[in-house]
């Protein structure tokens, strides 16, 4: 552990050595692991942010390696077909050990090299490493995806839509390890999850979405990966860690939660003259539903919803071309709904086709929505930029010794970069009566541990700490656990005035 410690903080590349020492260790003695090592490692996760900050991408990635997980069932590796593997017990072998932290920590388990879509003939692709940059110099951005052979409009459309509207959520959903491999987040019933991926795509990034950095690809690639843990694509087409997983199309819903861990998503429904709605959580169980929705109140939804940044996709089931002759609507595919045209009362869409030489489609065009119910369609919203939009943002300078101060209704706040531990630690300071009636600031020990009460200090599906005091203010400290920030060590870190 000496080598993943990095000034308090876990590296993926020290949590790497640590397991692929042990790995050689095993190799060499040709031996398996013992109770004592096996116990050792459960140890380390179970204390991976006591005394240490880890992020929640590590932690979950590590716990999973250790203490088990359903994509430990298999290990493709990039291989034709899927073989056993199994969750890390005493008595594993080195090869297990390897396999298991090349999955979970060096993205080494790639999907299947075979492909099959219906409709198609089978095909295979090989991976190769593609040097690019993970965003360009814009960020990620609509055009960065180009879809490629692959029948995963429902995802791409949705990563387009996301990175047009708040391309925050698909930055934060990347973390570099400066290795060539990258943790990736995903959500499921609003819990954020992580898998980790490397550099190689499939044909070298030629056969499937397409462009000049590789977010995209990354994203697509993991999403496939993600699979090996439980079907995650609103289809019934299941090839475990397989493009073929992804590429026989799936549901918009579930492509947004799983980028945005979306809390509410509402699917509109083309049904004769009107539009049903169904409300979802995130777990993506109807928790509402009303029918006859006319079009006006419908496109004043989108418009709200774009305005507030929240992501909007088309699903069509009919094809149609523009006055030239070129595709506009094609059936059985989703696009994204970038815009609303206020002028002439459409809908602004893109094709997640994208660009490319010789292309027959138009990449952006226009749509009324009483074209799109005549038509049958289904219009996909969720409410990740208005929960995104009503959370703001502080940013630690890197400084030593900062302190940042929250008066009482100060709302909602995300703090990027604190430090709690080491020289230098930063302070919290809060009104002293923000916890508990009767508190004041003469008593610091009685309102840090009010503080500090299960009432008042929580932790959020990342694994970071969120404080929330009676007023109704919460303040998340991202990548900061909740053990972390309880640690009877750290009272001085917080002032109560």
């Amino acid at each position: 552990m000496q080598a993943a410690d990095i000034a308090g903080t876990v590296s993926e590349a020290g949590l790497t050595k640590l397991l692929t020492d042990l790995d050689s260790t095993l190799s060499a003695t040709r031996s398996t692991l013992t109770a004592n090592e096996f116990r050792d490692l459960q140890t380390i996760a179970a204390n991976l942010n006591n005394g240490l900050s880890t992020s929640a991408y590590l932690t979950y990635a590590f716990n999973a390696l250790v203490n088990g997980n359903a994509a430990n069932a298999t290990w493709t590796g990039g291989g034709a077909n899927s073989v056993a593997l199994g969750n890390l017990a005493v008595g594993s072998n080195a090869t297990k050990l390897a396999e298991l932290t090349g999955k979970w920590l060096q993205g080494t388990d790639l999907p299947s090299s075979k492909v099959t879509m219906s409709g198609y003939a089978p095909f295979s692709v090989s991976s190769s490493v593609v040097a690019n940059p993970l965003f360009g110099a814009s960020g990620p951005t609509m055009s960065d995806i180009n879809q490629g052979y692959l029948g995963d409009c429902y995802f791409l459309s949705s990563c387009a839509e996301v990175a047009n509207q708040n391309a925050s959520i698909i930055d934060s959903m990347f973390t570099d390890n400066g290795n060539g491999t990258y943790g990736v987040r995903l959500y499921v019933n609003g819990a954020a999850e992580f898998v980790t991926v490397n550099a190689s795509l499939a044909d070298g990034g030629s056969i499937f979405n397409n462009a000049t950095d590789i977010w995209a690809s990354l994203a697509e690639k993991a999403y496939a990966q993600f699979q090996a843990g439980g079907l995650d694509t609103g289809n019934s087409v299941n090839y475990g860690d397989s493009y073929s997983t992804i590429g026989n199309g799936g549901s918009p819903a579930f492509a947004l939660e799983a980028l945005t861990g979306a809390s509410a998503i509402n699917e509109f429904i083309a049904n004769g003259g009107s539009w049903l709605d169904y409300g979802l959580n995130a777990s993506l169980s109807v928790t509402a539903y009303s029918a006859g929705g006319t079009t006006v109140s419908l496109l004043s939804t989108i418009a709200a919803d774009l305005g507030a940044h929240d992501d909007v996709i088309l699903s069509s089931y009919t094809n149609a071309t523009d006055s030239s002759g070129r595709t506009t609507l094609v059936a059985d595919h989703a696009m994204s709904v970038y815009g609303y045209d206020s002028a002439s009362g459409d809908l602004e869409i893109r094709n997640p086709w994208g660009t490319e030489a010789g292309q027959t489609w138009d990449t952006t065009f226009e749509v009324s929505l009483s074209t799109l119910l005549s038509d049958g369609d289904v219009i996909t919203t969720d409410n990740a930029g208005s929960t995104a939009s009503s959370t703001k943002s502080i940013v630690a300078s890197g400084q030593n010794n900062e302190t940042f101060i929250f008066t009482p209704n100060f709302g909602q706040e995300t703090l990027y970069g604190f430090q709690p531990t080491g020289a230098g630690s930063d302070v919290l300071q809060f009104a002293a009566s923000a916890f508990g009636a009767g508190l004041t600031a003469a008593n610091q020990s009685a309102d840090w541990q009010a503080l500090i009460s299960p009432s008042h200090l929580t932790q959020n599906a990342a694994g970071s700490a969120v404080i929330t005091d009676i007023y109704g203010d919460s303040l998340t400290l991202n990548g900061v656990s909740k053990t972390t920030l309880a640690n009877s060590a750290l009272a001085g870190d917080f002032k109560f005035v």
